[in-house]
């Protein structure tokens, strides 16, 4: 292996890694504290009104329970037993790992800044997270999960993060301290995992992967979005450090990198099993394929049309 090209590998690793790590350690810090003081109450008394209200609620609902995606899918199943409708439930899950402040102020920083960024990211996630949330609206909790899921891993996030407290329980500060320590700290560790193993990817695309490769199809949007999206499920990183290695594949077309930003906290390799465990068969297939055509289509239109470069 080329000296110089290694010493450009480690460079661009450590520069993704160091960004974007405050903004993990934040996110996890601030989603261990919504779990043991707050828990999932505040969304579970606000959500029995119109459908289009709940869908506004749930989409929004991620600024009041900050939530990344690792941990999502058992906080949805746990608010729908809870008896939170669907209609807000289900945009809720889809949409809380990237309008929650942290995800936001990471994508801002991540592209210097360009709000436009971090606009287009939020419209392409809270989009198909409406459309499903209406579609999804009218099914009863019987119907949308499957009988008899009691397993422990339902009740608690499967990587351990401490999304899992029960909602009720509100213990005083002192108490609860040592939980949101032990529930920051494993988060930070699972999570920073998948940043690592995403920015050595990026990595190795600029430096190691032959230009002529990368230049065929970051210049083609017809295969730069699908490799974009594929990536995105691929890498399964956090959507708080996620914008730092979408940042760092500048060559590639913006609504190519927009698509990789929407789609992987809706759908990655940590998700698949989780919603295909929880949810029956058909609205599962519905919430794994509907936001992958969404987010295609919304990307294509959006490079089609010129709105972004």
């Amino acid at each position: 292996m080329d000296q110089n090209a290694f010493a450009i590998f480690a460079a661009i690793v450590t520069s993704i890694v160091l960004e974007a790590a405050p903004f993990l350690l934040l996110g996890s810090l601030l989603s261990s504290i919504i779990a043991v003081y707050v828990g999932d109450g505040a969304l579970e008394r606000l959500a029995q009104r119109s459908l289009p209200a709940q869908v506004c609620l749930g989409l929004f609902a991620g600024l009041l329970l900050p939530t990344c995606e690792c941990g999502v899918v058992p906080v949805t199943r746990r608010l729908i037993k809870k008896g939170v409708p669907a209609g807000a439930a289900i945009p809720f899950m889809l949409a809380a790992p990237v309008v929650n402040p942290v995800s936001l102020a990471a994508t801002w920083v991540a592209f210097q800044g360009d709000l436009t960024m971090v606009a287009g990211r939020a419209a392409m996630v809270l989009l198909p997270a409406a459309a499903l949330g209406w579609a999804l609206g009218g099914i009863k909790a019987a119907e949308l999960l499957r009988p008899g899921l009691e397993m422990a891993r339902a009740e608690g996030c499967s990587c351990g993060c401490g999304h899992g407290h029960d909602g009720h329980r509100r213990p005083g500060f002192l108490q609860g301290l040592p939980d949101v320590l032990r529930g920051t700290g494993r988060e930070f560790l699972d999570m920073g995992l998948f940043l690592i193993l995403g920015a050595c990817a990026a990595g190795l695309f600029k430096v190691f992967l032959p230009q002529q490769w990368l230049g065929v199809v970051s210049a083609n949007v017809w295969l730069a979005i699908p490799a974009m999206m594929l990536l995105a499920v691929l890498m399964s990183i956090c959507s708080e450090a996620d914008a730092f290695v979408a940042a760092s594949l500048s060559m590639f077309p913006r609504p190519a990198l927009l698509a990789f930003l929407a789609l992987g906290p809706m759908l990655d390799l940590k998700l698949i099993p989780a919603i295909a465990g929880v949810f029956r068969r058909r609205v599962a297939l519905v919430l794994l394929i509907a936001p992958a055509v969404g987010v295609y289509m919304l990307a294509m239109s959006l490079a089609l049309s010129g709105a972004f470069k």
